[in-house]
């Protein structure tokens, strides 16, 4: 069983608290790392300071490596997991993610690309526990590790 209580650099402001998400025992809510709904009795982090506006993260998510290599997309530097703080548009599924959640970036040469949408969630069994399958609008992204 994980701890009850949680810290990450992906939050550092609050330390999280481990909850039930979905179901009878709890609401669902968004995970601020893949922006998929944690929900259906799935287990995950959440902060209770109120003054963030709140942080969501399936316990999946908090296994994801801080920086990845990508193979023949982005050969020329490693991408650092990053929280956002402004909007930015994912160069895999062209899809824009908002200021506090997370992606992947190479700031030099500005490429983003959501945690979704690697294999990296695929390979974990997804956040959830289950496998999701990609966008179909998605490459499939090669890491090198």
């Amino acid at each position: 069983m994980a701890s009850a209580r949680y810290t990450t650099w992906l939050h550092p402001e609050h330390s999280l608290t481990r909850r039930v998400y979905g179901g009878k025992r709890g609401a669902a809510g968004v995970c601020n790392v893949c922006d998929r709904t944690i929900s259906g009795g799935s287990y995950g982090y959440r902060c209770g300071g109120g003054a963030c506006g709140g942080f969501d993260v399936h316990e999946a998510c908090l296994t994801l490596p801080k920086r990845v290599k990508l193979g023949r997309r982005h050969r020329d530097h490693e991408l650092t997991l990053s929280v956002l703080t402004a909007s930015r548009r994912c160069v895999t599924c062209r899809e824009t993610s908002d200021a506090g959640r997370c992606m992947y970036r190479c700031v030099e040469c500005d490429v983003d690309v959501h945690p979704r949408c690697t294999p990296l969630l695929m390979e974990a069994g997804g956040a959830s526990g289950r496998r999701w399958p990609q966008h179909a609008h998605c490459q499939p992204i090669v890491l090198q590790w």
